[in-house]
């Protein structure tokens, strides 16, 4: 088999390929290289090679390929030698290049579950990852938290029977958080419950087998405690939400260690959502029922942002919860890194939220997508507004997260809702201007007014009142069936349909999507982009990188 070399280029990005001369066997520096990809996002080592003075490849070949081969399965299945064997028969493959035998070793990014990936038998010594420097141990603080995303259960799950109690928990943050549960879940049978019982249901609280008590859990902490205790089981932990509108160093800013709220994540959820979605431009409709709707892709986009960043958290990180508010953008990080590949992130259907209990109380009130939908969301946000896909980074010491959203705030005109027939649905043409009184100061408030606001009760978010009975909208015609709901077209094959959509255009699978008047993910790759791609109909216009988030695809000229 030739060696592909423009395959070969498409691994430099992110300095994910590695070249080992293996003149007297198999290196011992492949093995620091292979738990390095592994920790990280993947990689391909080529054996028998060097890299030129201009980073290209120079071919020295390989003359015991069988013997290196044996070395290379025989290390992957002993423990002493590597802790997990990530390799499939698939990913070693020998070619050729100009004339000499080379060893292509891909090494896919291990499972978290198999995290950390160490060799020598020495996990503190022997755990690597991989920079632009090339590979390097991983500090302490990085190897905890490689262990703590490998275990199987819910970090936020664990009750906290030593040194924690109810009386830790914030009663106007449970009552508040009890109203909005009240107003988005009439007739709820959980309504009725006393407190200890409805914490215990939702997860926030759990009787001990030590003591036979009620005790809270880690999420029933942090989404219910009060900072000041939050910290004695996370002691890193910190919240923080700024606006920078105007070029200062902050406009606006509150933090969970203030003293003067209680800085738990419910609250701070709260306080955040006004000032990261002040100034969106707002339709003026009216939904069947006549109520008005005042959602949009960017107010859900939005509020995506925040509950990813808060539920995704490692709270034992280094660094706090930071989103940052600018005239044009939202930029989000939070402590940990993702617990699924980039691209499975962006193609959606999968999700892995390090906590898992936290999402759920939010799912309660309608906050937060459905499980592996966030990322569209995110699209669909950013299309709507005329903007770039949203950016999602993993960024290495400090491991930290960090999700760039750009919005459109000088006013939106000519987009059609979802769920209201698509191309069929009338245009949004009047845009109501942003209300001034969206954002108040929330840092100077007291935690008794923080508390007793009925904002926080009856309008979590500003006076929209479709956010009060549903915190995302739960207006009907803006809910959409991810598989049904589908506009029909005139033409009945699908892939005759998308060469029509696409015409002479490089377009996006959001803008395909949303051209074609789909909105289940899987089923437009199944239907209609891979029967096109695999017909040569289509083609990427980054064929080395087919998950890259500023992939489009245009038709193949003939």
């Amino acid at each position: 088999m030739s060696l592909d070399l423009e395959k070969l280029q498409s691994y430099r990005e992110g300095n994910r390929l590695e070249f080992k001369k293996a003149k007297g066997g198999l290196p011992r520096s492949f093995w620091e290289t292979y738990s390095a990809f592994a920790n990280t996002d993947g990689g391909l080592i080529v054996l028998g090679a060097d890299e030129g003075a201009d980073g290209s490849l120079v071919p020295l070949g390989i003359s015991n390929v069988e013997a290196i081969l044996k070395d290379l399965w025989n290390g992957l299945n002993n423990p002493e030698r590597a802790s997990a064997n990530v390799l499939m028969d698939s990913d070693v493959s020998v070619q050729e290049c100009e004339g000499l035998r080379l060893l292509l070793v891909h090494v896919p990014r291990a499972s978290r579950y198999l995290r950390p990936v160490f060799v020598n038998n020495n996990p503190k010594t022997g755990t690597f990852r991989r920079n632009g420097e090339g590979d390097y141990h991983v500090t302490n603080d990085a190897y905890l938290s490689l262990v703590r995303d490998s275990m199987t259960d819910s970090i936020d799950t664990a009750l906290l029977d030593e040194g924690f109690s109810l009386e830790d928990l914030n009663g106007d943050t449970i009552r508040a958080y009890r109203s909005i549960f009240k107003e988005t879940r009439p007739g709820h049978p959980w309504i009725e419950l006393p407190d200890v019982a409805f914490l215990v249901r939702i997860g926030a609280a759990r009787r001990s087998g030590k003591d036979h008590e009620i005790h809270p859990t880690r999420a029933g902490l942090l989404m219910f405690g009060d900072a000041w205790r939050i910290v004695n089981e996370f002691p890193n932990y910190f919240l923080d939400c700024r606006q920078e509108i105007d070029g200062n160093r902050w406009n606006n800013r509150v933090v969970s260690n203030s003293g003067d709220w209680s800085g738990n994540v419910f609250d701070f959820w709260f306080k955040a959502y006004p000032m990261l979605s002040e100034g969106l431009p707002v339709p003026f409709r009216l939904a069947p029922g006549m109520q008005r709707i005042d959602d949009t892709p960017q107010h859900r986009a939005v509020r995506e942002v925040l509950t990813n960043a808060l539920v995704h958290a490692d709270y034992f990180g280094r660094t706090g919860v930071v989103l940052v508010r600018k005239p044009d953008r939202i930029i989000a990080s939070n402590p940990g890194t993702l617990r699924i590949a980039l691209d499975e992130v962006e193609a959606g259907g999968v999700s892995d939220p390090r906590n898992e209990t936290l999402l759920s109380m939010f799912s309660l009130l309608n906050i937060g997508e459905r499980a592996g939908s966030g990322y569209d969301t995110l699209r669909e946000g950013t299309y709507s507004a005329g903007k770039p896909d949203p950016l999602l980074e993993e960024l290495w010491e400090p491991d930290r997260v960090r999700l760039t959203l750009e919005l459109e705030t000088s006013g939106l005109t000519d987009f059609r809702l979802p769920g209201m027939g698509g191309e069929t649905s009338p245009l949004v043409t009047e845009i109501k201007p942003p209300r001034g009184d969206q954002v108040g100061d929330p840092v100077t408030k007291t935690s008794d007014q923080v508390n007793s606001n009925t904002d926080l009760v009856t309008d979590p978010v500003g006076s929209n009142t479709d956010l009060v009975t549903d915190p995302v909208g739960s207006n009907t015609d803006l809910v959409t069936d991810p598989v049904g709901s589908q506009v029909s077209h005139s033409t009945s094959n699908p892939v005759q349909e998308l060469i029509a959509v696409l015409g002479n255009r490089e377009m996006s699978i959001s803008e395909l999507m949303h051209e074609l008047g789909l909105k289940h993910r899987p089923s437009f790759r199944e239907r209609y982009l891979d029967p096109a791609l695999e017909m040569g109909l289509i083609e990427r216009t980054i064929p080395g990188k087919p998950t890259s988030s500023k992939q489009r695809y245009r038709r193949v000229k003939r």
